[in-house]
């Protein structure tokens, strides 16, 4: 049965969160998992949320000393509740991870009961669970306070608390609290974009530079990009991104900018719509550069990342990191490289990357996809042929492939698709580093660097008998993975980034609730997919420059569409990512199927096909 409520209102947030803990079958006297924090995950998150420890961390160590010897913690956790730092009372902290209070752990409601972190994440107000208030008996040794950290663009990024020993009071936990996150939500604000103009408001002109003054980033034609807590208090109207700065103020933007004032001198007088008067300050050091003339812009954009070496590809995710890293710590040797990861992960990319930061980056970089060539043409291609080699062949011959990389880099793509009888003579070509035309009985020498890529696990294909060995060892001098695009930490990062390239200088702002749709999609296409649904959304973008939900197409802004018209669409998608797949190898419908893991007869009752389709490969 379980227990009544302490002496708390049931309306209340504690209260609700009671009623909430028994919803979910928490129960009272349920023992502490077995498994601690994963590492892993720990790391994860702490790449996810780099901008809000940067934030956090000045003001963590200020009040380090201040809990040195207070039996209490000040405790950053991120909006799911993981925590991401702990610091102060080492005594404390030792006690604290007996109930695992620790970096790593998730302090979610659902997770650990009532406490200040997880109830303050759900009621976003700052919330003190003090003793027996916590759901969980094995907490009631616990007392703290907890803020929700409003993110710079609506919603919650995460709680900053001061967690103690219930037997200890905590007399100015919370001004601390109060004093310490809007300090941080102000930290985010002004780190947000460069070449933006800051706008600092209050209605007592010696509360500015404070961090109890209003803050809102502009752009520089005077669309919001981000703001804090206080804003929508003294602005008086709806705030959401992209909110025009006539829409708050009853004042002209250009007028606003070329103001003579600067810190230190008299503050603006501004009136907003309502006709509140506030004492206001621009951070004239955050204007914007001048506009890109016609004729600049017209300029060819700049080249992809991969064309810039792997120092281009820079990462938040833990794991696409690690692959940089690593890759890079062979790069200036001529050690094979095994990329391995989901179609559309950017395996060709990360490979040009590789090739421009090697001692090869002055020769040609060749690609090859060893899965959209016919099995009949595939050595030809590779190894290059004489005048009349076989029946088709062209007149002058050609070098194939792998000499036309000479001095550069190969790059073969599908490498698991290759058959096994090539495989054979493609292993002697990297063990002797020559190389046979068809139709002829003199070897050529070749200087090559290897990059190899697959969608399927090689070590996977070797065990079924799918793939030779030797030649896996051979290929697999370094091995990097990359993840999904569903399973990155720096989804957002990626996003903004492509925006970034996709607008070609033209400032764009995602709407939270975009964000939110393209973040919970599970994109099966990966960084390919992602990038031709932003290259869509750009082309129809207003004058706003905002990424809003309805610029998404149905099956990501509708995700929970219908039944009538669920399976309609889900046949269309099927269909497309059929129709993609053969176009990507070039209409072999093998090497199709085998990508899409479905026979070929499937292959061809999902196209609507009542006959085999000609096709090369078929």
């Amino acid at each position: 049965m379980s227990p009544p409520l302490p002496n708390i209102s049931a309306n209340s947030p504690l209260g609700r969160s009671w009623q909430r803990c028994r919803a979910n079958g928490l129960a009272p006297a349920q023992a502490l998992p077995d498994a601690g924090p994963a590492a892993s995950a720990l790391r994860a998150g702490l790449a996810e949320n780099a901008q809000l420890l940067a934030c956090a961390r000045p003001v963590i160590e200020g009040l380090q000393s201040h809990l040195a010897h207070s039996s209490s913690l000040v405790v950053l956790a991120d909006r799911r509740g993981m925590v991401l730092h702990c610091a102060g009372d080492a005594a404390f902290a030792k006690r604290a991870a007996e109930v695992r209070l620790m970096a790593g752990a998730i302090w979610s409601e659902a997770e650990m009961g009532t406490n200040a972190i997880g109830t303050a994440l759900i009621e976003k107000v700052p919330v003190a669970v003090a003793g027996s208030q916590h759901f969980l008996i094995r907490n009631r040794g616990l007392a703290g306070i907890g803020m929700p950290i409003v993110s710079p663009v609506g919603g919650v990024d995460g709680v900053f608390a001061i967690i103690g020993d219930a037997a200890v009071a905590q007399t100015h936990a919370a001004p601390l609290i109060e004093l310490s996150v809007a300090s941080i939500e102000n930290l985010l604000v002004k780190t947000g974009r460069e070449g933006a103009v800051l706008l600092r408001l209050h209605s007592c002109a010696t509360v500015l530079g404070s961090p109890f003054e209003a803050l809102a980033l502009w752009s520089g034609d005077g669309h919001l990009l981000a703001w804090n807590r206080r804003f929508p208090g003294v602005c008086e109207v709806a705030v959401v991104p992209g909110l025009r700065f006539a829409e708050c103020f009853g004042h002209d933007w250009q007028t606003l900018l070329t103001h003579e004032a600067r810190p230190g001198g008299k503050p603006l007088a501004l009136h907003t719509r309502g006709r509140r008067l506030l004492q206001a300050r621009v951070d004239l050091r955050r204007l914007p550069e001048p506009r890109v003339s016609e004729s600049a812009a017209a300029l060819p954009e700049s080249p992809p990342p991969g064309a810039r070496g792997l120092e281009a590809l820079g990462s938040e995710d833990p794991r696409m990191a690690a692959a940089i890293r690593r890759a890079g710590c062979i790069a200036g040797n001529d050690i094979p490289l095994l990329i391995e990861g989901e179609t559309g992960t950017g395996k060709e990319w990360f490979a040009q990357a590789f090739h421009h930061s090697s001692k090869r980056r002055e020769g040609p970089f060749i690609a090859v996809n060893c899965a959209a060539i016919p099995a009949s043409l595939i050595e030809a291609e590779l190894f290059g042929y004489l005048d009349g080699a076989f029946t088709g062949a062209r007149r002058v011959g050609a070098l194939g492939k792998i000499r036309e990389a000479h001095g550069g880099t190969l790059f073969l793509d599908e490498i698991g698709d290759m058959p096994l009888a090539l495989q054979a003579v493609l292993l002697r070509v990297l063990e002797t580093r020559r190389v046979i035309p068809l139709g002829s009985m003199v070897e050529e020498a070749v200087d090559i660097g290897l990059v190899c890529a697959s969608h399927h696990p090689l070590r996977q294909l070797v065990s079924r008998g799918m793939f030779r060995a030797d030649l896996f060892f051979r290929l697999s001098g370094m091995t990097v993975v990359l993840p999904p695009l569903r399973e990155r930490s720096d989804f957002e990062w990626v996003v903004r980034r492509m925006l970034a390239e996709e607008g070609r200088g033209k400032s764009i702002c995602v709407a939270p609730e975009s964000l939110r749709l393209l973040r919970g999609y599970s994109w099966p296409g990966n960084l390919r997919q992602l990038r031709n649904v932003l290259r869509l959304c750009v082309a129809m973008l207003g004058e706003t420059g905002i990424l809003t939900s309805d610029l998404l197409p149905a099956e990501i802004s509708e995700p929970e569409a219908g039944a009538e018209h669920g399976s309609r669409r889900l046949q269309a998608v099927q269909v497309q990512a059929i129709q993609a797949t053969l176009e990507r190898h070039g209409g072999n419908i093998s090497a199709a199927a085998r990508e899409l893991g479905i026979t070929r007869t499937t292959l061809y009752r999902k196209l609507g096909a009542e006959r085999p389709i000609a096709a090369a490969g078929s």
